[in-house]
């Protein structure tokens, strides 16, 4: 909400970008919904991120993680980062969206409010998480 995620997706790509990472972004507000059922299927990792609205994730993403558990893509990783304004159950609810999903849940970033730099070096470690995660198991 008010641009908190927004700022937190841009960062995180561009240090994914950095260590290597291929990064496929989708802003689930405008993106077809088709494409990114594509994507999943061929994806390694999978990075949710959400504004907290009314103390869980956007309608948008709750669709988008229906969708994946939906299609049970072969997910190794899975990842959520959002900010939030009084309090947030996204994390708890999303999760309980995709018990189809088989991936190893890496810890989640939230920030609350715009993010500081806290929240920005904990993008940090999860894209290096990834980054080393995926260099383990052969991905590109």
């Amino acid at each position: 909400m008010h641009g908190s995620t927004q700022k937190m997706v841009e960062y995180f790509v561009g240090a994914l970008t950095d260590r290597g990472v291929t990064v496929k972004q989708f802003d689930l507000a405008a993106s077809d919904i088709g494409k990114l059922a594509m994507a999943l299927v061929d994806a390694a990792t999978m990075v949710i991120g959400t504004p907290t609205v009314l103390v869980g994730p956007h309608p948008n993403v709750a669709y988008a993680a229906f969708l994946a558990n939906a299609l049970r893509p072969r997910l190794q990783f899975i990842s959520i980062i959002g900010s939030y304004g009084w309090g947030s159950k996204a994390v708890e609810q999303l999760t309980g969206m995709i018990p189809n999903l088989e991936a190893e849940v890496l810890a989640p970033v939230l920030s609350k409010g715009f993010p500081g730099e806290d929240d920005f070096n904990a993008l940090d470690n999860l894209a290096s998480t990834i980054a080393e995660k995926h260099k383990e198991r052969g991905f590109a």
